[in-house]
């Protein structure tokens, strides 16, 4: 009996000084995203894609609005009684093939718009994604070689507005070393270049 209560003793010792030594770090995640050079990189690359699939939607937009315009037009000749019948034909006929043009550039154009929000979405996502692996990866050795067995993400809200983390130790926050190891070395590309 002394030598089992003993030995829950000696087990209830062990795990508490092992729960004292684990340490708990806290990063700002939304700060760190912000601040990470390939997340600028990232946002460059989706806004220029977006101005390339708005440039050509506005394209295909006013191609619909010419063809709407001569559909109109070749409507009014075909109904214009100053004309002889064959050549209200004529016009008859045009507005049918503009009418069938103009449908067929509006279902091009509302294809497109759903094609390249798809491919949109897909893009920030797969960025996305890119980003968070290599924060991730670099919140581990971080925290690795400050010794911190816990990492939380202080960026969060709860359904209050609060902050996830409510209080923590200031010198707990390692999120401006995560940012420069993740920067480090497009800085040290910039200086080679002799960029500021």
């Amino acid at each position: 009996m002394k030598k089992t209560l003993f030995s829950l003793l000696l087990m209830l010792v062990t795990v508490s000084a092992l729960q004292a030594e684990i340490l708990t770090g806290v990063v700002d995640l939304e700060r760190i995203f912000r601040e990470y050079y390939k997340s600028r990189i990232a946002e460059e690359l989706i806004r220029r894609q977006a101005e390339v699939y708005r440039t050509y939607i506005k394209k295909l937009e006013s191609e619909h609005k010419a063809l709407l315009e001569e559909a109109r037009r070749a409507r009014a000749e075909s109904q214009n009684l100053a004309l002889a019948p064959a050549e209200r034909q004529k016009a008859e006929e045009r507005a049918l093939s503009s009418a069938k043009a103009v449908a067929a550039k509006k279902a091009e154009a509302e294809s497109y718009a759903r094609e390249r929000a798809v491919d949109m979405r897909q893009l920030q996502s797969r960025k996305r994604a890119e980003i968070l692996k290599d924060i991730q990866a670099q919140i581990k050795r971080s925290a690795a070689l400050l010794g911190y067995g816990f990492v939380l993400d202080r960026s969060g809200r709860t359904t209050n507005d609060l902050g996830a983390v409510l209080l923590y130790p200031p010198q707990r926050d390692f999120t401006q070393h995560v940012i420069n190891e993740l920067n480090r070395n497009q800085a040290r590309k910039n200086t080679k270049a002799g960029v500021k």
